[in-house]
This record gives C-alpha cells, sequence and structure tokens, in this order.
C-alpha cells in the first residue's frame, strides 16, 4: 500500500485525512510543528515527524520515501486567529517549499486542498495564494488533484461562538448562496483523489443555503428566541482601510468576509452530513 506524508495534519480537515487514508489502508505520517501539536493528532496516528513548514531548512528531506504529499495546509481564517504569518507565508510560501521537497523525492501524488473559484477573486489575498499555488503545482510535473471546497462547517464554529454572546448578525441581505461542505465529506474526495490523475475536483455540502439561512440555522440551534440584526455592508466596508493600516491580516480576513458574501459560491453536491446535523454533533 502507499505511503502518504500529511501536511496540515491538526486542522479540522487535516484530521479527517488522516483517519481516511487509514481507513482505506494506507500508511500515513503526519507532520506537525511541535511536539505539542503532535498530541493533537497521536491517537490517530503514531507516524509523526516534526517540522516548522514556514522554515524550508526543516523541510530539506522530508518528503524522501514517501508515495503521494496531501497538503491540508493553510492559515486560518477565523478573526481568533492571531498568528503572524500571513497567507502568503502558509497558503502559498510553505506550500511551495513542500512541493519542491515533493519534486526532488520524485513523490508520485500530490493532493492540495485549495478553495473554490479562487481563480475568479485574484484580488483577495485568499483566493490569490490558493490560485497561484494551485498553478504553480500544475506546472510542477507531479500527478496532482486540486480539491475546491467552497467552505467547510467548522469554519462556522465562530459564527457559533457569536451567536452565543449574542453577537450574530447578518451581512447585508444575505441572498447569497453557498453550500459548505462537512470535513469529514471532504476528507473522503481527497482521499479518493489519489487515484484521479491531473484533476481539479470542486466539492460541496449536499445543502445550498443563503447566507441569511445559514445563520438562522446556527441561531436556532444556540437561542431560537434571539433575533437576529442586521448590518449593511457598507459599515464594513467603511472600517475596512482602518483595519488595513493596524493589521494587515486581519485586513486580508475581513476583506475576504465581505466580498465573499456578495457572491454566489456553490459546489458540486457531494457532502451528506447537513449542517443541522453537524452542530448537534458538536454540542
Amino acid at each position: 500500500m502507499k505511503s502518504v506524508l500529511l501536511f496540515g495534519s491538526t486542522g479540522n480537515i487535516g484530521k479527517q485525512i488522516a483517519s481516511e487514508a487509514l481507513r482505506k489502508g494506507y500508511i500515513l505520517t503526519a507532520v506537525v510543528r511541535n511536539s505539542r501539536k503532535a498530541n493533537d493528532i497521536s491517537e490517530i496516528t503514531k507516524n509523526i515527524l516534526i517540522a516548522d513548514v514556514t522554515k524550508p531548512d526543516e523541510l530539506v528531506g522530508i518528503c524522501n520515501g514517501f508515495d503521494v504529499v496531501i497538503s491540508a495546509l493553510g492559515k486560518s481564517v477565523s478573526p481568533n486567529d492571531n498568528s503572524k504569518a500571513s497567507f502568503y507565508d502558509v497558503d502559498f510560501a510553505a506550500n511551495a517549499s513542500i512541493l519542491k521537497e515533493a519534486v526532488s523525492s520524485r513523490v508520485t501524488k500530490f493532493v492540495y486542498v485549495s478553495a473554490l473559484h479562487s481563480e475568479r477573486y485574484t484580488n483577495l489575498e485568499y483566493f490569490r495564494v490558493h490560485h497561484e499555488f494551485s498553478e504553480k503545482l500544475k506546472k510542477s510535473g507531479l500527478d496532482y488533484s486540486i480539491i475546491k471546497p467552497p467552505s467547510i462547517f467548522s469554519a462556522y464554529l465562530d459564527v457559533v461562538d457569536m451567536a452565543r454572546k449574542g453577537r450574530l448578525a447578518n451581512l447585508g441581505k444575505g441572498d447569497k448562496r453557498t453550500n459548505p461542505i462537512y470535513e469529514g465529506d471532504l476528507a473522503i474526495v481527497c482521499v479518493n483523489s489519489i487515484n484521479s490523475p491531473k484533476s481539479e475536483i470542486e466539492a460541496g455540502g449536499r445543502e445550498i443555503l443563503t447566507r441569511k439561512q445559514i445563520n438562522e440555522i446556527i441561531q436556532q440551534h444556540v437561542k431560537p428566541s434571539k433575533k437576529i440584526p442586521t448590518i449593511p455592508t457598507w459599515v464594513l466596508r467603511a472600517v475596512l482601510p482602518l483595519i488595513r493600516i493596524t493589521n494587515k491580516n486581519m485586513f486580508d480576513k475581513f476583506d475576504f468576509f465581505v466580498d465573499v458574501m456578495q457572491h454566489d459560491v456553490i459546489a458540486p453536491q457531494v457532502g451528506q452530513l447537513t449542517l443541522k446535523e453537524y452542530l448537534v454533533m458538536k454540542s
């Protein structure tokens, strides 16, 4: 059976990919940043390598002996993430360093978790770096699979927290639609793609919901009696320039949130778990 080296293994997607790869019989090794992070995945696999992916010197030779590399590596879009690394540092530069090692080690497959429609919104840093790395991967000469979800359920846990604190609000009309996918469903897509040569796979959840409907599902789960207020989009757009001056990383996140809320972001419906079911499962 093929050996798999997994980056981003301690994230919500990474843990599910690790479990699915082992379920399918692959020999899995997880890469983590430090020994504390190793504890986060030790119940899933004992095959662990420690390396800081933002330091290329620590990655030299790391792909030697592996057949497949999977990268679920990416900077969190959560406003609660205060790490100094930028979207470029993690989503492009770190992945580019991993790719360089994969090429030199002659791995047979590179699977990358990207973002749906990243090629359309390169004005936004989050999408730009995903698109640029995807293009770099396609030109690398390696066999690849690029997985493109619209968003994942765990990204809405911050929204759940906001609802609990009475801070949840609709941004504008909230009429644009999307279909986020459960990480476990996405992990199945990622692992199955190992056998799909040079593929780009769009994968969303089974339900297509408006942004307002997503907020209502979350509010109903947390505190049904609470009404959700509406914030006009111009209010957030007005404060974005100030955020950019004070905190570029936070600006990139809010710029992403404000813009993406104004578009339909819908992928083929391949997921099985619904958002309501996920919230109950996480309770």
